[in-house]
């Protein structure tokens, strides 16, 4: 992960666009609580993504590339929300709490895809869910 800080406007303009899918999160989490399997939250998050006007890609799949061209095999990511100014990534989990290897996954997805936002949330918290927002820019990615 990138150590360069975004400038203010920037993080705040990205706030501004996630905020819709991260109210959306805490409401799933609010409904649900914790303990649940994963499948069950992204399940309740897609559909209440696309109850809203969303429009939303459960399981979207992407080829990741070597050497240039696309191999068979395919990245599965938990959902993608089509925005206009820039698809969103969302990796759902439900565990005791984030580490190394989610982040690593959050990460590889966005430098395949090249899409500017991923979204990682955990609905396995008590109190609330604990989410985690990244850019993507200049091969760069940076929290926010």
């Amino acid at each position: 992960m990138s150590k360069n800080e975004l400038s203010p406007k920037t993080r705040e303009e990205l706030k501004q666009y996630v905020f819709p899918i991260i109210a959306c999160m805490h409401e799933v989490h609010n409904e649900l609580g914790c303990g649940l399997p994963e499948y069950v939250y992204q399940e309740a998050l897609y559909k209440l993504l696309s109850m809203r006007g969303f429009d939303a890609k459960k399981e979207y799949q992407v080829h990741p590339f070597f050497m240039g061209e696309p191999l068979e095999t395919y990245l599965k990511m938990d959902i993608v929300v089509i925005m206009p100014r820039g698809n969103v990534i969302i990796e759902c989990k439900a565990i005791s709490n984030l580490g190394e290897r989610e982040h690593y996954q959050t990460f590889s997805y966005l430098r395949s895809t090249k899409f500017p936002i991923a979204i990682l949330v955990n609905f396995g918290t008590f109190g609330r869910a604990q989410i985690e927002r990244f850019y993507f820019r200049n091969n760069e990615i940076t929290a926010f």
